[in-house]
């Protein structure tokens, strides 16, 4: 009886394994979760992946030999480690701003694909033809859809696209300040930047005001998540937005789902991503 109790006491904890704690995407998400579960009687634990794939794995075999209730898998790497682990897994697994190219999966995802088009777009009707995008990790399907918006914005409006449109990053603001020095640079025709995350443009704008380049008046900057540090900066950021805290709470109710029913058909729960105007970005003239 007494270890029934304690197995029992296990399944109600949630482990939530995130790429992130810093970032206040992350933490409105852990939040989001752990006000839904927590109203149900549920323990959210967080395990600090640091983006390390195989700790990631490490994290997800540890609560399913544990018994533990439910992962959620906040923005982690598709690996052929994780999705071996994921046919054996003991528990509902549901993965936030994530899907597996290689399984049906629960997922709750920020339409990364139309906000990269959307901000792009933006920055077209503003009159800029020249843009660059500073891109994300190239691994994640995130960066990659948001990559794919950017581009196939460029070639609707007729615009050429190119290698030399995209600057790769990581999403840390020393990405920012690497292309800031080379806008800062006479060796470029650019005139507006879409930035894959806020971190990554707050680095930029900090870098083109250290080298005397304005925004937006020299350059335009487009960023994506909206989160305070945006809109504290020294010039309030044009930013593609979406509520992360919602995304937090949707992924609970979606784990409450799965460990008090049958599993069913994998759900892929879309939420929209829209422009946040600020002042960051200059119009050359209205399309």
């Amino acid at each position: 009886m007494t270890q029934q109790i304690a197995i029992d006491q296990v399944k109600k904890i949630v482990m939530v394994i995130s790429a992130n704690i810093t970032s206040q995407v992350y933490i409105n998400y852990f939040q989001g979760i752990t006000d839904y579960l927590s109203k149900k009687g549920y323990i959210c634990l967080e395990a600090f992946s640091d983006a390390n794939p195989a700790k990631e794995a490490q994290y997800l075999r540890f609560a399913s030999n544990n018994q533990f209730g439910a992962v959620v898998l906040l923005n982690i790497s598709e690996t052929p480690d994780l999705s071996r682990q994921l046919t054996s897994v003991r528990c509902p697994v549901v993965f936030v701003n994530r899907y597996l190219r290689s399984a049906d999966v629960d997922a709750i995802c920020v339409d990364n694909y139309r906000g990269g088009y959307t901000a792009t777009k933006y920055l077209i009707d503003a009159g800029h033809k020249n843009i660059i995008h500073l891109a994300g990790l190239p691994s994640s399907v995130v960066s990659q859809d948001r990559l794919l918006g950017f581009q196939d914005a460029l070639l609707d409006a007729g615009l050429p696209f190119s290698s030399k449109n995209i600057f790769q990053g990581d999403l840390t603001k020393e990405s920012g300040e690497e292309l800031g020095r080379f806008l800062s640079t006479a060796e470029h025709d650019f005139t507006a930047v879409f930035v894959s995350n806020d971190m990554m443009a707050i680095g930029l704008l900090n870098s083109l005001f250290a080298h005397g380049v304005l925004v937006p008046d020299d350059i335009s900057i487009i960023s994506f998540d909206t989160t305070p540090i945006v809109k504290n900066a020294r010039v309030k950021l044009t930013t593609v937005g979406f509520s992360s805290f919602e995304m937090g709470v949707a992924a609970g109710e979606i784990v409450y789902q799965r460990m008090h029913a049958k599993k069913g058909i994998p759900r892929r729960v879309i939420y929209p991503a829209t422009i946040e105007e600020g002042d960051s970005v200059r119009i050359l003239h209205q399309t």
